[in-house]
């Protein structure tokens, strides 16, 4: 988490320059702790409201400035448009239109996942060139996560993934919602975003991982049980180098999902081979570490109907 900076705490040259390009500023508000950016501040001028934001120009997260500017052309249509930005007196600045709204509910039966769901299609829907720059491959941010680096390549594709779908990062209004904070702009395969707000319901709206989205269902499983277990490990890490405990939900709901994949592909694999067998005692069913409440099997999921797993958990999480 990063501490912000008090606006008269600014370079004064960062201030006039902020200024040159809004015109007079009446007035600013910063937001308390943010998880990116040392600068964050809703502007009101005599033009209207915008909303700026940046970091030391040496900062160890000054790339992800980079890749929110290089992606904005890309996605205006879903997100504010970037104004203008800079690199001056030691600072790197975007300033982005303001855009009014509240942070997105990801609980269950929220009229926002419809949102949500329209805001995913949308975003599957751009182009962007073979070469965009900064933006990272699937592949190489997901390497380090696997056993093996070259495992990493089921990840791969073309399509543009925002990558980190926390309700923070979502603004609803009227009838529409906005994707904001593109500091990991990804070109991975399609299901990788819908898996990876999977998490985010479970984590902030109280989901089970029960229903996987139609683009999940078109991935390989084996693949998705490569992402779930990659996730372990990345939130892991996340939450071993926090100071704060904001990282604890999506640690639990990283395990419980890794968990309720490994139990259902082994349920699978058993009713593959014997559809009539009874299902084992409870004890007997593999355990992840850390694995939750939302991931345990119930008395009714060790039993093959038809041949295969019956379904787990009792909330739907919103098809994509």
């Amino acid at each position: 988490m990063e501490q912000r900076i008090a606006w008269n705490d600014l370079p004064r040259r960062v201030r006039d320059a902020i200024e040159d390009r809004t015109g007079p500023i009446t007035g600013v508000r910063i937001p308390g702790l943010g998880q990116n950016s040392p600068l964050a501040g809703i502007i009101d001028t005599s033009a209207g409201r915008a909303f700026v934001k940046g970091m030391p120009s040496d900062h160890r997260k000054v790339i992800a400035q980079e890749r929110e500017a290089a992606v904005a052309p890309f996605v205006a249509g879903i997100s504010s448009v970037l104004l203008w930005s800079f690199d001056l007196a030691g600072w790197s600045v975007l300033d982005y239109e303001y855009a009014a709204g509240r942070h997105a509910d990801y609980t269950p039966g929220s009229p926002d996942l419809d949102r949500l769901v329209q805001l995913m299609t949308a975003l599957t829907a751009i182009s962007v060139p073979r070469n965009p720059g900064p933006f990272k491959p699937a592949e190489d941010r997901w390497k380090g996560y696997v056993d093996d680096p070259a495992m990493a390549r089921v990840f791969a594709g073309a399509t543009l993934t925002h990558s980190d779908w926390t309700p923070d990062n979502v603004l609803v209004s009227g009838h529409r919602a906005w994707l904001i904070d593109w500091a990991w702009p990804t070109l991975g395969a399609p299901w990788t975003d819908p898996a990876g707000w999977l998490l985010r319901l479970m984590a902030s709206g109280g989901h089970t991982p029960r229903r996987p989205s139609s683009r999940q269902r078109a991935a390989n499983p084996a693949h998705i049980d490569l992402f779930a277990a990659a996730n372990v490990r990345l939130w892991d890490e996340i939450a071993s180098s926090s100071n704060s405990d904001w990282p604890a939900a999506m640690v639990q709901a990283a395990h419980d999902w890794h968990a309720y994949r490994h139990a259902v592909r082994w349920a699978a694999q058993e009713c593959q081979s014997a559809p009539a067998r009874p299902r084992p005692p409870l004890a007997s069913w593999p355990t992840v570490r850390r694995s939750g409440p939302s991931a345990s099997p119930s008395a009714d999921q060790g039993a093959c109907q038809g041949g295969r797993p019956a379904r787990w958990g009792t909330r739907r999480s919103r098809q994509l």
